[in-house]
């Protein structure tokens, strides 16, 4: 497991402790036909970390100064019938999580929603930049 992925989800547990989710440290393979946050409903799941360089600053001597981007989804399905009290709460403890990430030059959190059938999906996205 990555540093990040770990400190990530420790700080996700930590967040979440006093709402109506848990938090896993299993991936959200697909068992069953199903992704596990589709069977495990109130279970926030985060999958493994991306990694890709970008290039933080161009110099004309082409010694570049790069950053490797690290992503990674975290992945919650609710009843839709059924909405969650603390939905808001929850879902801003997910994004504030970013924050146990540190020497980074950027920290990015945000999160996209679906609805299918009676459920929704929330889709979290974490983003750091390290300079190499």
């Amino acid at each position: 497991m990555s540093v990040i992925r770990s400190s990530l989800i420790t700080q996700l547990t930590t967040n979440l402790t006093a709402s109506n989710v848990s938090v896993s440290s299993e991936l959200p393979f697909i068992s069953g036909g199903d992704v596990l946050y589709s069977k495990n409903m109130k279970t926030l799941y985060v999958d493994e970390e991306q990694i890709s360089q970008d290039t933080f600053i161009e110099t004309l001597d082409r010694s570049n100064f790069l950053t490797n981007v690290s992503t990674l989804n975290a992945y919650l399905q609710v009843d839709a019938k059924t909405q969650l009290s603390d939905i808001n709460s929850i879902v801003s403890n997910v994004l504030n999580a970013k924050s146990v990430i540190t020497n980074t030059i950027r920290s990015e959190s945000d999160y996209t929603t679906e609805m299918a059938l009676d459920r929704i999906t929330y889709t979290f996205e974490f983003r750091f930049d390290k300079t190499i």
